[in-house]
């Protein structure tokens, strides 16, 4: 009897882990919009209750956003009901999509603590952009009203979604561990994150956030000094890095300095992502490059 018993909790556990599902944990990626435009969207609607669960996602995707006007005009009760529908069949994108909806109280009255459970569920699950928004909830830098500030409960969540390849979570966790919120101030994990950040698929990543990289080399926070990779990230950083640059340049030899401007190269051309000074343009007194 003892057997059958964990025979069919051990089913249940299957099914239950089966049932959450991510669909695309970037909605900005291309797959996404590959995937968007591949469906006729009048005919998921004639199928009705034939639809599957992430047909029935993308649907009410569609009905929010109506991107590349696939249906006559957006329809956000539609959407929701899509998205509910698609929740509870396990698509844990849907999920976040519901806790959005009623936080924005978007066809039902606004409800916090059904946008912190809705929310709460899709991060358990993770999903990378629940994991995010909590994240910045308890740190107070979105959606203030959802939860008082409570740093540590914001590293929790920012690293989670750093390990799931959010950089801008990476950036704010490097920031709490530097400023001591949420617990000690700790360099070597504050640099650790900073370092990350720029290898991470989901978020945007700004040049600007090499800034405080470059700080911790030429200070030697959290890691040993190196004026070459310092340098190099004050290079990356743009118009905001002269400064720095400036500053590195002076304790350095010319062979220094040609190396981490190769290395800053480098970066750029493995990543396609280019400053002016990639281009040989130079910084002026008036910020401009030419």
């Amino acid at each position: 009897m003892l057997k059958v018993a964990v025979s069919i909790l051990i089913l249940l556990a299957g099914i239950n882990c089966a049932k959450a599902d991510i669909l695309y944990q970037d909605n900005l990626s291309d797959s996404f919009g590959q995937e968007y435009s591949s469906y006729n969207y009048y005919q998921l609607i004639d199928k009705g209750s034939k639809r599957t669960p992430r047909e029935e996602y993308f649907l009410a995707f569609a009905y929010l956003i109506n991107e590349n006007n696939v249906l006559k005009e957006t329809n956000v009760c539609k959407a929701f009901h899509g998205f509910e529908s698609a929740s509870k069949s396990g698509i844990v994108d849907a999920t976040f999509n519901v806790a959005i909806m009623y936080y924005n109280g978007q066809c039902v009255e606004r409800n916090l603590d059904k946008t912190r459970g809705f929310l709460t569920r899709a991060a358990e699950q993770q999903y990378v952009q629940a994991q995010a928004l909590l994240g910045r909830a308890y740190w107070g830098e979105d959606v203030e009203d959802l939860y008082e500030t409570d740093n540590a409960a914001a590293r929790k969540w920012l690293e989670k979604a750093a390990n799931n390849g959010d950089a801008p979570s990476a950036i704010g966790l490097s920031y709490l561990y530097e400023h001591a919120l949420g617990g000690n101030e700790n360099p070597e994990l504050a640099f650790k994150w900073r370092l990350k950040a720029s290898s991470l698929p989901y978020g945007e990543f700004a040049m600007g956030y090499f800034l405080p990289l470059a700080r911790y080399y030429e200070n030697g926070y959290g890691t040993e000094v190196d004026l070459i990779q310092a340098y190099k990230y004050y290079d990356l950083s743009g118009s905001v890095g002269g400064a720095g640059l400036s500053r590195v340049s002076k304790k350095m030899t010319n062979e220094q300095i040609a190396e981490a401007r190769q290395q800053s190269r480098h970066w750029q051309e493995e990543n396609r992502r280019f400053n002016p000074g990639y281009n040989g343009l130079q910084r002026q007194s008036d910020g401009s490059y030419r």
